[in-house]
């Protein structure tokens, strides 16, 4: 019985089939491969063995040992980790929210609503651009982890936060001999920003001008500083005007009451009033006018301040169009802020510029002389 096996096996690891490169099928050998439908015969009879072979069965016949066969190595007993598709990437990052979000009207209530492209969770395909020269286009996917919203849309529209090393891999910021990384930018965030010029000179004067520059936030956003300076200039020259106008119309109106009343002023004058009374009858009319003109400004302003976002989307729903555009003036709403004293300052000015229109009419109705007062059609 174990010559048998033995022969079969011998058979089994004769050559199979050849195909050769013409494409010519060569048949196989004969008796090369086994006839596994046909039960192998029965040894019968006494097998005398050649010398050296002992036939005594080693195992049970219905025995298989399998650690005795020669196989290749499988990957049954392999550990294999597998990941989980829904798993984070190593390269996680936070996108802008300008740069996913969409507006999009609802065709039933035609109210303005905002979409986002992209969810927390989701992946993305990141491209940017090597360190090297001349930089080239590298691609990397990540996991948006969240999104940001800073309140400036010149950012929310161009910033992608990323982990520093995936970044650092992808661009080729890391010394492939050294494993050194390389950084573009350090940005320091001081408790008392006063102290920013004496940081700069500090740090100016500990690392290289050649390698290093150190600029304020200040230096560095100077032609937007300057715009909006520009910008305020010529809103307070605006202001200024327009108030020198309203000055100039309590000028003119107490002309009118001093040309109208100047029989009434030469029955007082006549009556023994004196010019320094009929002069702070004006004067207190003026500051009258100018306290009450001041008050009910600043409550007007300051309620027109504090709804000015609702009053400028009320405008634009008229209009059919944005009057502000927060991708010129990077920011979402219209930002506000109230100074006290500012507030103060102007309502008081109201009132000083009130009282200095109506001196001139004040001195020409205490100058007029009674008689001819008094004979004034």
């Amino acid at each position: 019985m174990m010559v048998e096996l033995e022969q079969r096996r011998l058979e089994w690891n004769q050559p199979r089939a050849i195909v050769p490169a013409g494409g010519t099928h060569t048949a196989p050998p004969p008796h090369a491969l086994p006839d596994l439908d046909t039960p192998p015969p029965q040894a019968s009879g006494n097998l005398t063995p050649p010398p050296g072979l002992d036939l005594s069965p080693a195992v049970p016949p219905s025995t298989h040992n399998l650690d005795a066969l020669d196989a290749p190595p499988t990957t049954r007993d392999a550990k294999v980790e597998l990941a989980d598709p829904a798993d984070p990437l190593p390269a996680r990052v936070y996108l802008g929210a300008g740069l996913i979000e969409f507006p999009v009207e609802d065709k039933e209530t035609g109210e303005i609503q905002i979409e986002r492209m992209v969810l927390a969770g989701e992946d993305v395909r990141i491209t940017t651009v090597s360190a090297g020269r001349p930089p080239e286009p590298r691609h990397f996917t990540a996991t948006v982890i969240d999104v940001f919203k800073s309140g400036m849309s010149e950012y929310d529209s161009n910033l992608v936060f990323c982990n520093i090393d995936e970044l650092q891999q992808t661009r080729g910021m890391i010394d492939p001999s050294t494993g050194d990384r390389a950084v573009t930018s350090i940005q320091v965030k001081l408790k008392n920003f006063e102290d920013a010029e004496t940081v700069v000179q500090r740090l100016r004067a500990a690392f290289p001008a050649h390698l290093f520059s150190v600029r304020t936030w200040q230096q560095k956003q100077g032609p937007l500083l300057a715009a909006v300076e520009l910008e305020t200039g010529i809103l307070n020259i605006l202001l200024f005007l327009i108030i020198a106008v309203a000055g100039f119309g309590i000028l003119a109106i107490f002309y009118m009451i001093v040309v109208e009343k100047t029989r009434d002023i030469g029955i007082l004058k006549a009556l023994g009033a004196s010019r320094r009374g009929i002069m702070s009858i004006f004067l207190g009319y003026g500051l009258a006018l100018g306290i009450v003109g001041s008050g009910v400004g600043v409550l007007l302003g300051l309620t027109f301040v504090y709804y000015i976002n609702q009053i400028e989307s009320g405008i634009t729903w008229l209009l059919g169009r944005k009057v502000f555009d927060e991708t010129i003036y990077y920011f979402p709403e219209i930002p506000t802020a109230v100074n006290p004293l500012t507030v103060a300052w102007v309502a008081l000015g109201a009132v000083g510029i009130a009282v200095l229109a109506s001196i001139l009419p004040a001195r020409r109705a205490a100058k007029l002389h009674p008689v001819q007062a008094l004979r004034y059609e």
